[in-house]
């Protein structure tokens, strides 16, 4: 028998774990509640909620195929190790997860604990995930390739053997919040499980979405995002599903043809997201390059904009809606791409605050936060994953009338979240008269720009052309002081084992090295000084065939 190791993995469709594992024989299915994760400082609870659900749609699913799902509570080695000895499994079987450090660190525990108790573990590549690097039109291509396959079908029946001990352990003992130590904050949860998230896909394929998706995606109010977020950061439903469901768009009208490529791009952008974090984990404490760290403390002003900011505050209405949709929703329904991208450049480049700080706020409220994007997009925004050299990439929103005229003219998002707006006129909700119910803007967009501009050239002027952000000793999380309750001993001592391991950039020649700053550039902008020229700029460069480059993706880059 093979223990299965559930994680972000939730579904039984596409499923290669779980297709191996009953090749060899009866399975038996788990989950573990690990406190690690559950209390990390980035963890929100809605989120949890969903996982909860999610969980138990999922040994819904298993025992309609005559299985059950195990959820245990606890340090996942030791309860990987109780669980197979208690029913003498054969071994474990996982896919690899590299979202998180705390993730990661855990797993290298696992292998280490399962290794010296002789238990065999097999982990498994999710598909279209590479453990090798490569440069990134190859890993496009491979992409690719693993899309176009069939989804694997869940197998008809999975043999699970009866649960020993009391008649409660025959129960799938998926826990509530407040059993979790855990609190509710009133966030609407979408409907778990792979058939509602197959449900709400077919609804957006067949019920006209798909005909304005590429259309609307950048207005705030259109609702015109396929709502997938939340299954997809669990896995309910995987990528390959996802394509098979939306193929008959790419035969359909212009509409839907051009929201079929769109929605087949921001999937890809996501899982290279992905990968981006497994060669470098450490881009989720730090930014891409080392010229841009900075990590002081907020002064006294700070706090005050950080805090207007986060409650929605600031006096720009626009800033403002999107905060307050992020705080009563959950943002994976309502807050689309451009909403999320004006909110975080107000705070990073306007107020000058560390764009950690932001993804603190954002992970402790997306239902369906991922650290892979949620991270690497905050840092882009902010401008810090941008070349030096003069050629940096820096988009500073206006958050103003301009962002209002182009994104909401009509208002409908800023009136449904700042009711006390509601009765100005569309030409007002640039920039409000002075109202009690309403502040006025906390800064001067223009003085804040051009301070924010010459921060940002003043670090690249330290920029090098190998100058990723190394992996730093201590992994405890940002922020965490300021989050009660956080669970940061994971953490202890410092660098602990990573599984997978980060890229040894130290160790890297000069071609790996251009294979991997492919990822990060869609010019010649990162060009590598070839063996023994250290310093020099201009030489060299990322190996690519001609035609396959990154170009097409640098658009995606700007999606949240």
């Amino acid at each position: 028998m093979q223990v299965l190791w559930f994680r972000r993995d939730l579904r039984l469709d596409d499923h290669p774990a779980l297709v191996d594992a009953c090749r060899r024989g009866p399975v038996l299915p788990l989950f573990i509640l690990d406190a690690a994760l559950l209390h990390h400082p980035e963890t929100g609870p809605a989120r949890v909620a969903f996982l909860l659900a999610s969980l138990r749609a999922l040994d819904h699913d298993l025992r309609r195929r005559g299985s059950r799902l195990l959820v245990r509570q606890g340090e996942p080695a030791a309860v990987l190790l109780a669980v197979v000895r208690q029913c003498g499994a054969d071994g474990v079987v996982a896919h690899v997860d590299t979202e998180r450090l705390v993730g990661r660190v855990r797993d290298a525990r696992v292998s280490s604990a399962l290794a010296r108790a002789g238990i065999p573990l097999r982990w498994l590549e999710p598909p279209g995930c590479i453990p090798h690097l490569l440069a990134y039109p190859d890993w496009r291509r491979s992409w690719h390739g693993e899309m176009a396959l069939e989804p694997l079908p869940a197998p008809s029946r999975i043999s699970t053997p009866p649960p020993q001990g009391p008649p409660e352990a025959a129960a799938a003992a998926v826990p509530g919040l407040a059993e979790l130590g855990l609190e509710a904050d009133g966030k609407p949860i979408p409907a778990a499980g792979t058939s509602a998230a197959l449900e709400l896909l077919e609804r957006f394929r067949d019920g006209g979405a798909a005909e304005r998706y590429f259309w609307q995606l950048s207005l705030p109010s259109a609702r015109a995002t396929t709502g997938l977020g939340p299954y997809l950061k669990f896995g309910v439903i995987s990528h390959r599903q996802v394509l098979h469901t939306i193929a008959p768009l790419r035969q359909g009208s212009t509409g839907e043809r051009r929201s079929w490529r769109q929605l087949v791009s921001r999937l890809r952008w996501g899982a290279g997201m992905a990968q981006r974090f497994r060669y470098l984990p450490q881009l989720e404490l730090r930014p891409l390059w080392d010229c841009y760290e900075e990590a002081s403390p907020l002064s006294a002003e700070q706090e005050e904009l950080y805090a207007a900011w986060q409650s929605g505050r600031t006096g720009f209405p626009l800033v403002d809606a999107a905060a307050r949709c992020l705080l009563a929703s959950g943002g994976w329904l309502d807050l689309n791409f451009r909403s999320r991208a004006i909110h975080a450049s107000f705070l990073t480049n306007l107020c000058g605050i560390d764009w950690r700080y932001g993804a603190l706020h954002y992970m402790r409220h997306l239902i369906d936060g991922d650290c892979c994007i949620d991270h690497y997009q905050w840092a882009m925004q902010a401008g810090v994953t941008a070349a030096g050299g003069g050629r940096g990439w820096s988009r500073i929103y206006h958050p103003g009338r301009v962002a209002v005229e182009r994104c909401d003219p009509q208002g409908l998002f800023i009136r449904r979240w700042l009711p006390e707006l509601a009765d100005l006129t569309n030409d007002q909700l640039g920039s409000p008269p002075l109202m009690a119910s309403y502040p006025r803007p906390l800064l001067d967009y223009e003085q804040a720009r051009r301070r924010r501009l010459g921060r940002l050239e003043r670090q690249r002027q330290h920029w090098r052309p190998h100058g990723f952000s190394r992996m730093p000793a201590d992994l405890s999380p940002f922020g965490a002081e300021r989050i009660s309750g956080s669970e940061v001993d994971w953490a202890s001592p410092p660098a602990p084992e990573l599984s997978p391991a980060a890229l040894p950039l130290e160790q890297l020649d000069p071609g790996a090295l251009g294979d991997l700053a492919s990822w990060f550039s869609a010019s010649r902008s990162l060009a590598l000084p070839p063996a023994g020229a250290q310093g020099q700029r201009g030489q060299g460069g990322p190996r690519r065939r001609r035609g396959t480059g990154s170009a097409a993706d640098a658009i995606q880059l700007e999606l949240w």
